[in-house]
C-alpha cells in the first residue's frame, strides 16, 4: 500500500539568526523523509489567514509555525483540527485547543541561569543588571526572572533596563542607566543586538568592558558582533534542535491524529555558552589585550602603527599577536584599522564632516587613502556606510 504524503506548511521569517537556524533544523530532519511535501511562507512581521489557506488546492495536513500571525490567522489555526506545532509562539486560542497541537519553547529560564553563572564564574561585582528588548516580550521577562534569582542567590541585587514603547530616547536612557550602574557590574542582555548597544555606549562613555561592565548576550549572532569592536560573549540556544524537534513532533501527531488533552509542551535547553572578550577573566592575557585596546582607542586620531602598540605594552610582538588572535580573532594591525575606520564613520555621520576633513583630523595621508582603507576593511565606501 502506497504511503500517503503530507502537505506541510512551515511559517518562518528568515530575517534573524534564530529563525534561520530553526528552519535549518527542519530541513535537517527532512533530509531522509520522502513522505512530506513542504511548503513555506515567509512574511515580514505577521502571517495572515491567506498564508495558511489552500482552499483552492489540496488543504494543508499540518503546520509548523514560528512567527505570530494576525488575529484572524491565529483564530483559523485555533479552529483547525490539523496537527499544528508552534515554536516559541504564545496564543490563548491555540493553547485552549485539546487536539493535535504541540508547543516547543526555548528554555528561557535556562538561558537566564546560564547567563548569571557565566558572569559569576568570571569576576566579582558590585552590581548586576538585565537589559530587556525594546518592547515587551515574554521570553525576555522569563530570562530576567531566572537571571535575577541566580544573582540574588549569589548575593547580588540586580536592576533592570525596562522596555518602553517610546523608542526615540532608547539610547539616551540606556546611556544614563549604564552610567548609574555601580561598577564593576555584570550585565546580561536579552540578545546580542542589545549587547552590542551596551558595549558601544560603554565605549563612547569610556566605561571599560569587561573591567567595569562585563556583558553577555544571547543568540551568538555574528552580524551583531560586527557592530562593536570586541567579541561578545553569548549564550547559544539550541535553535537547530528546535527545528528538528518540530518535525519529529508533527510526525508524531500525524501517527497519533486524535491525541487529546492539554497541548504537549517541550522545552529545549541551552546548547552552549561562548566566552569572548566582553566577559574575559582578569587574567594576564585579557589584561594585555585590554590595555592594548584602550591605547588604540585613546590614540585613534594618530597614524598609529603596530610598533607603537608593542612599545606601549612592553612585550614581544609574538606574544602580543598571539593574545590578540586568542581573544579577538584579529591581528593588531586589523584592530587598529577597524577602530580608526569606525571613528571616521562616526565623525562623518554624527558631525557632518567631509571625508577630507576627517582625513586631516585623523592624520591620514589623503581623503582617497582613507576611503581606500575603509572600503578594503568593510567592503563598501564610506558614503555608502553613512548614507550620503
Amino acid at each position: 500500500m502506497k504511503r500517503r504524503h503530507h502537505n506541510v506548511l512551515a511559517v518562518y521569517s528568515l530575517t534573524d539568526k534564530a529563525c534561520r537556524d530553526h528552519f535549518a533544523g527542519v530541513l535537517d530532519a527532512l533530509a531522509d523523509k520522502n513522505d512530506w511535501h513542504l511548503f513555506t511562507t515567509r512574511p515580514d512581521l505577521w502571517f495572515t489567514e491567506r498564508d495558511i489557506d489552500r482552499s483552492h488546492e489540496a488543504s494543508y495536513d499540518g503546520y509548523i509555525v514560528s512567527l505570530p500571525g494576525t488575529r484572524k490567522a491565529m483564530n483559523a489555526l485555533a479552529r483547525s483540527t490539523a496537527p499544528t506545532v508552534l515554536v516559541n509562539i504564545t496564543d490563548r486560542g491555540l493553547a485552549a485547543r485539546t487536539e493535535n497541537v504541540s508547543f516547543i519553547w526555548t528554555d528561557n529560564a535556562d538561558i537566564g541561569h546560564r547567563g548569571a553563572e557565566h558572569l559569576l564564574e568570571r569576576g566579582s561585582y558590585k552590581s548586576a543588571g538585565y537589559v530587556h528588548e525594546l518592547k515587551y516580550e515574554f521570553y525576555s521577562y522569563e530570562r530576567e526572572i531566572a537571571f535575577r534569582q541566580a544573582m540574588r542567590n549569589a548575593g547580588h541585587a540586580s536592576r533592570q533596563f525596562p522596555p518602553d514603547n517610546d523608542f526615540s530616547d532608547y539610547h539616551a536612557r540606556l546611556r544614563a542607566w549604564l552610567r548609574d550602574l555601580p561598577k564593576p557590574a555584570a550585565v546580561m542582555t536579552v540578545s546580542d543586538m542589545r549587547a552590542a548597544d551596551v558595549i558601544n555606549i560603554c565605549r563612547e562613555e569610556r566605561i571599560a568592558v569587561p573591567e567595569q561592565v562585563a556583558v553577555v548576550g544571547v543568540d551568538n549572532d555574528s552580524a551583531q558582533h560586527e557592530k562593536c569592536d570586541m567579541g561578545i560573549s553569548s549564550i547559544l540556544p539550541d535553535f537547530r534542535s528546535m527545528g528538528q524537534t518540530a518535525v519529529r513532533e508533527l510526525e508524531f501527531l500525524f501517527v497519533r491524529p486524535k491525541r487529546k488533552g492539554r497541548p504537549h509542551e517541550i522545552l529545549i535547553p541551552v546548547k552552549e555558552v561562548i566566552a569572548r572578550e566582553s566577559t574575559a577573566r582578569s587574567l594576564p592575557a585579557a589584561k594585555l589585550v585590554a590595555h592594548a585596546l584602550a591605547f588604540i582607542r585613546a590614540n585613534r586620531d594618530r597614524d598609529l602603527r603596530r610598533a607603537d602598540v608593542i612599545a606601549h605594552l612592553g612585550c614581544s610582538l609574538q606574544l602580543a599577536e598571539l593574545r590578540f588572535r586568542q581573544l579577538t580573532g584579529a591581528t593588531i594591525r586589523a584592530t587598529i584599522e577597524k577602530v580608526r575606520m569606525e571613528e571616521a564613520a562616526h565623525r562623518l555621520k554624527a558631525e557632518g564632516a567631509t571625508v577630507r576633513q576627517v582625513a586631516q583630523e585623523m592624520h591620514f595621508p589623503s581623503a582617497s587613502h582613507l576611503s581606500r582603507i575603509y572600503r578594503r576593511h568593510f567592503g563598501k565606501t564610506i558614503t555608502q556606510s553613512v548614507g550620503r
